[in-house]
């Protein structure tokens, strides 16, 4: 079975530190306060999660052990990261959770075949698990290229961040 600790170290070398680029619609709090990321947790995700709009200096001084708690119930238990076989599956899958929010389950339903509905069930996580890695894998990779190449599409605003997420999805070599 998968753990989280390989998986979230992937992640954490694409979103580490703090960062307040407005241009970045995680960088806002439900009052519409650009208050930034931090470890790549998104100022709604520390809200949802806190159960209050998080401040600028709250957001700036958020511990790796908070974060890594968020990471581990709103992103790794909702994939059920720790059923997964495959640890190099189990680690893009997170990824592109954390990177796309319900998009990255949605993409993973898409390239398993499954019902779009976001929610990682037995019949996903069955279809995961019972399905060729590498397979699974290398289409998903594939996927979340293409769907960054849509939101630049769709927002040329986003252009900016393309090369990031394009290294993002290339440093997944794991097959």
């Amino acid at each position: 079975m998968a753990q989280i600790d390989p998986a979230l170290q992937h992640t954490l070398r694409w979103e580490g530190g703090y960062q307040k680029d407005p241009a970045d619609p995680g960088n806002y709090n439900s009052l519409d306060q650009l208050v930034g990321t931090n470890y790549g947790i998104a100022a709604f995700t520390a809200e949802d999660f806190l159960c209050f709009p998080p401040t600028e200096v709250l957001m700036r001084n958020l511990s790796i052990g908070l974060a890594t708690c968020i990471y581990r119930q709103r992103f790794w238990a909702r994939i059920k990261g720790d059923q997964i076989d495959n640890q190099a599956v189990a680690n893009i899958f997170f990824d592109g959770h954390v990177n796309h929010g319900n998009t990255g389950i949605r993409i993973m339903q898409d390239v398993l075949g499954v019902k779009r509905d976001a929610i990682v069930g037995p019949i996903t996580l069955g279809r995961l698990n019972a399905s060729d890695p590498e397979q699974v894998y290398i289409a998903y990779r594939h996927a979340r290229k293409l769907f960054y190449y849509k939101i630049v599409a769709n927002r040329p605003q986003m252009k900016k961040f393309l090369r990031g997420w394009l290294n993002r999805i290339d440093s997944f070599t794991d097959y």
